[in-house]
């Protein structure tokens, strides 16, 4: 049994990316991974970019030349591999595009990022692919913030943060510039210059309330932090939603109330810049210190905790 994003997995592809609970082995899990068959999408299905159809309670994705994937009610993700698809690839979809799709078929709002802790809250910072969270995310954790998750941030109804497995994916160049070697290091796909690094963390983590959302962008000019509100707020969680392709009917709707519900109790912000310049030293000073001149109101109820490590069962997250 394998434990993730507050849930525990039992799989039938190997996963050593995420933790292993073997004093949990005889308990049910919240979702399955299977290997075989997966039927295509029916005439009535509604056929998306990138491969991916919403088909009534399944959300598909067809990758060429590694296999299609079937996300299942929340609860099982079966996988048909294509003919002569590796383990890594097969994974590397698996724990990214299928699981996001997965957790937002579970009622949570995903968002394409990562997530570190500061003062007891949790900051997410978003961005198109390429556009550096994760080596910003890597110099966080260099600082000695804790570093809740990589790539996808599932946030549940109480707009908390929930943790990933211990490690960031960076490519090559983003290791030189922050001087890390590779040497050791797993590679996430063989066909590629990029590597698991993995964080000095253990047991599990529990789920961290979101004050702060920065929105990675570039333009022609100095490094900056502006405050984004109202629709525009509304737009920046849309585009930075995880596969925000698959947002549609009762998706779209639960996606719009948990993004109401997070506008309401975070501080929204857009860090533009310098193009062509690498920025990522400047640009965790100008979030640190936006972070620190801001105070967002917690809703009653809510409080700050404490960053310590729990070695509990996961807290599940259907529905949450």
């Amino acid at each position: 049994m394998y434990a993730g994003y507050g849930l525990l997995i039992d799989s039938d592809l190997p996963l050593p990316d995420l933790a292993r609970e073997p004093a949990l082995s005889a308990s049910s899990p919240d979702v399955v991974v299977r290997l075989g068959p997966v039927a295509p999408p029916s005439a009535g299905a509604v056929l998306l970019p990138r491969g991916l159809w919403v088909d009534g309670g399944r959300i598909g994705m067809d990758v060429p030349e590694v296999g299609r994937y079937a996300c299942s009610d929340g609860a099982l993700i079966t996988v048909e591999a294509a003919p002569g698809a590796s383990e890594d690839a097969l994974r590397l979809f698996l724990l990214g595009s299928a699981l996001g799709c997965l957790l937002t078929q579970r009622g949570l709002l995903v968002l394409h990022g990562n997530a570190f802790v500061v003062d007891g809250g949790c900051a997410v910072v978003l961005g198109h692919s390429g556009a550096g969270k994760s080596t910003l995310a890597a110099e966080m954790h260099r600082r000695g913030h804790l570093v809740l998750s990589d790539d996808v941030v599932p946030v549940d109804a109480a707009g908390r943060a929930i943790p990933g497995w211990p490690r960031i994916k960076l490519w090559q160049d983003a290791l030189d510039r922050l001087g890390l070697p590779a040497t050791g290091l797993d590679r996430v796909d063989d066909r590629f210059q990029k590597f698991h690094v993995p964080l000095d963390r253990a047991g599990s983590l529990t789920p961290v309330p979101i004050r702060w959302i920065y929105v990675l962008d570039r333009h022609d000019g100095p490094l900056r932090v502006v405050p984004v509100t109202g629709a525009a707020a509304f737009a920046g969680l849309h585009e930075h939603s995880y596969r925000n392709e698959v947002l549609v009917g009762e998706l779209r709707r639960t996606h719009l109330a948990r993004s109401a519900d997070l506008v309401r109790t975070t501080r929204l912000a857009r860090v533009d810049r310098p193009r062509g310049i690498d920025s990522v030293v400047d640009s965790a000073d100008a979030i640190l210190t936006d972070i620190h001149s801001t105070t967002p109101q917690a809703p009653s109820g809510r409080r700050a905790i404490r960053e310590e490590h729990h070695a509990t069962r996961p807290t599940r997250t259907m529905g949450a």
